[in-house]
């Protein structure tokens, strides 16, 4: 079915059903508009509702304040001619409403989502609505909470709120909205629909415009409790009690090389018929041959070795399985994908892939990366940080970068197509996992949006999820509607997070060093206070820079307690030479203000100093330095003194070195191998989510949680 634009009486029938009033009636003819104007009561509007037509006000088909019935039957002819002249069929008939009083103007809208179901958007509305582009979305039914959520990111909220005049019906507004997501949800028939624009008073609202755009109906995927049985199944992946490489072969091969990278797996069993032994381990010719019957399968043979092999661990009790072979339906196959998945359906075993680069499980050793450890991160002491990336290359970029940081994973999956495990379930198991105490994902598409969404909503209570999603970018097609216009999948992707309280990292780089550095931060600062920073640099320009940064992404400059002022001026004050004292006095009075500049004849004492200093101030909740260490009086050990000065700091201290020169490279590489981590851009965007994070969990993510222990 093509899309077809509803005529408004249609409309306003069908709006009725959920208490969403239409304003007007439709006049066919003159003597119908002019009755309909006496009915009404002058002044009138007159508006053409052609089908096709969104921009009304443009193409001369909106005629406002009629004041009698000589001017209503003139606007009548001329928007008949206005309508013919677009292309449009006059025949539709023109819309006669009373000329409402002044107001605000808000558009609902809403359009179906093959993914999420209903996008339910509200914002600023009228005529200019696409270049405002003030408006945010909702997913699903929305609730009070959620539509409120969603003026909170829009200036009309404000103006609801009461901005310069007095406050709106916000209640009503909120109700509007909620029946409006509610209509979608009942009426996936529904495409798109525009309420633009409400006219919002003090008391009250005016819709004066709708437009509702059929077509065939948007199926979407509902949410369902997950499965305990498959939770179940995907806990042996990660509590392994016994593990078969089907497949397993020689150094330099994929089966190779993840027999290798798993070798701190107690029972792991390698099955290759070619085979007596591989890496001193008994090497068996099939999986009847094994001496148990193996809790996780991985396999790493062609596609119809693997359905087969699968088969058979499924029908001899086996729990999971990662599946790392490829050739299945990103190739096309998907003939071959779905008997791997009517396998997993008919025995309840849920496998990890196909076509992905599997697990890392730094617990329990098992570890299905065919990257060999000296082109990667090598394996390391687990931590509480989970990963999951719908994409081998980019989780293998991020497990490389928080390398590079000395930082590790506890729990890392690539999902490769994703058919026998979804991320909604793994990242619910992660949720549950009381060895992981932070989430990271990477997403590029999603099957069903509001099962990841109330997913997401369950575990965000308890631990922090930050997402970063590929395809962001992307536009809507051809639409019909203001709201087409403005939502996208992208938008509905945000939206579903947002109602989720999962952290969604929009501002991306080339590549994902922003979510590197909230997570450098979370799990190597001690927890901040607040959000009350103290920046200070040897040499003031970087300073300023930062300050400005601070204040830009919502942080607060502290304000030093006077004990620490006075701290300040006595330890710069030195410095100060004039040739009256009152100047002097002057100079130094000005001394201690944030930003602090310990100036480029700072040695290592003064440093140390001010970081003791500003540690001790009760207004400070975050140290931020720009340091140059190339000016000449820094010595070649306060490196050392830096990391056992920054065991007996109590707040986080975010230390970022200036410049590309070799001295810089190897200050900061000495830094790092002291667990000491400095920062470059991105800087301040990170460690305000961190400050976020901080304080809607109250938690501290550097010490690991006892759980940890293996």
């Amino acid at each position: 079915m093509s899309l077809r634009q509803l005529g408004f009486e249609e409309s306003k029938d069908l709006l009725a059903e959920y208490g969403i009033p239409i304003l007007g009636e439709v006049a066919t003819s003159v003597e119908e508009m002019t009755v309909a104007a006496e009915k009404l009561g002058y002044p009138i509007v007159l508006k053409g509702i052609a089908t096709g037509i969104i921009h009304k006000t443009d193409i001369g088909v909106v005629m406002l304040n009629l004041k009698n019935r000589d001017e209503a039957i003139r606007a009548y002819e001329t928007i008949c001619k206005n309508t013919e002249a677009a292309g449009a069929d006059r025949d539709e008939g023109v819309l006669v409403q009373k000329m409402v009083k002044r107001g605000f103007e808000l558009l609902i809208g809403a359009q179906q989502d093959a993914c999420f179901g209903p996008v339910t958007m509200v914002g600023h509305g009228g005529r200019f609505v696409e270049l405002f582009e003030d408006v945010a979305p909702g997913v699903g039914l929305l609730e009070k909470d959620d539509v409120l959520r969603m003026l909170g990111h829009t200036k009309a909220g404000k103006i609801l709120n009461g901005f310069r005049g007095p406050a709106l019906d916000k209640d009503a507004v909120v109700e509007l909205t909620i029946k409006t997501s509610r209509f979608m949800n009942e009426r996936p028939e529904i495409n798109e629909l525009d309420l633009n624009p409400v006219i919002v008073y003090e008391k009250g609202f005016a819709i004066v415009d709708a437009r509702l755009i059929r077509g065939d109906p948007v199926a979407h995927p509902r949410f369902h409790d997950l499965s305990r049985n498959r939770m179940k199944s995907l806990d042996a992946v990660f509590n392994p009690r016994s593990v078969v490489v089907v497949g397993a072969s020689r150094p330099g091969t994929i089966g190779g090389i993840i027999l290798k990278n798993s070798r701190r797996v107690k029972k792991l069993y390698p099955v290759n018929p070619k085979y007596n032994s591989l890496f001193g381990r008994p090497c068996y010719p099939s999986l009847k041959d094994l001496p148990e019957v193996p809790e996780v399968g991985v396999f790493a043979v062609n596609p119809e070795r693997t359905i087969g092999a699968f088969e058979e661990l499924c029908t001899m009790g086996g729990r999971s399985a990662v599946i790392v072979s490829d050739g299945f339906a990103e190739i096309g196959r998907s003939d071959l994908e779905n008997k791997l998945k009517e396998i997993s359906k008919k025995h309840g075993v849920i496998y990890i892939g196909p076509n992905g680069l599997g697990v890392i499980d730094n617990f329990s050793g098992l570890n299905t990366l065919f990257i060999p450890e000296q082109r990667t991160a090598s394996v390391r002491e687990p931590s509480g940080l989970g990963v999951i990336s719908q994409s081998g290359g980019i989780g293998l970029e991020l497990l490389e970068m928080l390398e590079a940081v000395n930082l590790s994973v506890g729990r890392w999956v690539s999902c490769g197509n994703s058919s026998g495990i979804a991320i909604p379930e793994l990242l619910a198991y992660m949720g549950e996992d009381p060895k992981i105490q932070l989430i990271a994902v990477y997403l590029e598409g999603l099957k069903n949006g509001l099962q990841f969404m109330e997913v997401g909503k369950q575990v965000s209570r308890e631990k922090p999820v930050i997402a970063i999603k590929g395809g962001m970018a992307g536009g809507a097609a051809a639409t019909m509607s203001h709201t087409a216009s403005l939502a996208g999948s992208f938008q509905a992707f945000k939206a579903c997070c947002d109602q989720a309280g999962i952290y969604l990292l929009e501002e991306l780089t080339e590549d994902p060093k922003l979510l590197i550095n909230v997570i450098s931060i979370l799990m190597t600062q001690p927890r901040a206070r607040g959000k009350r920073v103290a920046v200070v640099s040897v040499g003031g320009g970087a300073a300023i820079l930062l300050a400005d940064q601070v204040t830009e992404h919502g942080l607060d400059l502290a304000q030093f307690a006077p004990e620490t002022v006075k701290c300040f001026q006595k330890l710069l004050g030195g410095k100060i030479k004039s040739t009256s004292t009152k100047e002097q006095d002057r100079i130094i009075e000005s001394l201690g203000d944030n930003p602090v500049d310990l100036f480029g004849d700072c040695d290592d004492d003064r440093l140390l100093e001010a970081l003791k200093i500003l540690d001790g101030d009760p207004n400070t909740d975050i140290i931020l330095m720009a340091l140059y260490y190339q000016v000449p009086y820094l010595s070649e050990y306060l490196l050392e003194r830096l990391v056992e000065l920054r065991k007996e700091l109590s707040k986080p201290f975010i230390l970022s070195p200036r410049g590309f020169s070799d001295h810089v490279f190897r200050s900061r590489k000495y830094l790092y191998a002291n667990n000491f981590h400095t920062y470059t851009m991105p800087m301040i965007l990170p460690l305000t989510i961190a400050t976020d994070i901080w304080e809607r969990y109250g938690t501290d993510f550097v010490k690991p949680p006892s759980s940890q222990d293996t």
